[in-house]
């Protein structure tokens, strides 16, 4: 079995928790407090141990996103597919590029929302593959086990 690190990250409420659990296959709740600091979980995809670290997103936590990016296969980065946050997201993504290792993918998340773009608009602002997500629905297990089951080797 293969060991992997992977990082989840984005600003604070996008949905990057919510994405971990429905990775999990755990139920998800109506309410999720904000992660404080930095959440590390197992999971598995394919013959793959993929150890998740999902990054606190509020400004006062992202200091510490230096350290923790080290060593990083793959990096998942989040946005609420809101033109305002997708530029946010764009901002993140620039001032760590050098950090992010080479395989950075986005997941354009809420896009049952009004007003979001597509996950193709997404890819264009972010310049990384992009896939869309509703993670408040667990019918999207397989489809997100697919996504990174498709980045992982």
């Amino acid at each position: 079995m293969n060991q992997l690190k992977a990082v989840i990250m984005g600003e604070g409420g996008v949905g990057k928790s919510t994405l971990l659990s429905l990775l999990q296959g755990k139920q998800m709740s109506e309410k999720r407090s904000p992660t404080i600091g930095v959440n590390v979980e197992k999971v598995y995809v394919g013959e793959n141990q993929v150890a998740v670290w999902d990054f606190g997103g509020q400004r006062r936590f992202q200091f510490m996103w230096d350290d923790f990016i080290r060593g990083t296969g793959i990096t998942v980065i989040v946005t609420d597919s809101s033109e305002k946050n997708v530029e946010e997201t764009r901002m993140i993504m620039k001032q760590y590029e050098r950090k992010l290792g080479s395989k950075v993918i986005a997941i354009a998340n809420k896009q049952d929302l009004p007003d979001r773009l597509p996950p193709d608009k997404v890819a264009e602002k972010l310049g990384v593959p992009t896939y869309g997500m509703v993670a408040v629905d667990n019918r999207n297990f397989k489809s997100l086990y697919n996504i990174l089951s498709k980045h992982i080797e």
